[in-house]
């Protein structure tokens, strides 16, 4: 396996951590912070939180390319790289996208 293809199978195995995990971590944070709430049932939340994977969170996982894996430059509304947006606009397989002169 390249070291590109394993880069792309760890992002990808991290982004389903996080939808894994999302709900169970939304769920355990408004425990621990609503007022209603016994303390004890805070103090468990508290704990079962620390014990889910540290990789599920946001911000553990990287914009890539969809069709190269660069990690710089990448459009985060196409989720292309500079280089792919540009020869896609220049086919014209981008609809909105064209090239500019001035």
């Amino acid at each position: 396996m390249t070291r590109h293809k394993l880069w792309i199978k760890i992002d990808n195995y991290k982004r389903s951590m996080f939808l894994k995990n999302e709900i169970k971590k939304k769920i355990l944070k408004s425990i621990k912070l609503s007022q209603k709430v016994p303390l004890i049932l805070k103090y468990k939340a508290s704990y079962y939180n620390t014990f889910l994977i540290k990789s599920s969170s946001k911000t553990f996982f990287v914009n890539r390319c969809v069709i190269s894996g660069r990690v710089w430059g990448v459009n985060k509304y196409s989720n292309y790289s500079r280089f792919i947006f540009r020869k896609k606009a220049y086919k014209t397989d981008i609809p909105s996208a064209k090239r500019s002169s001035w």
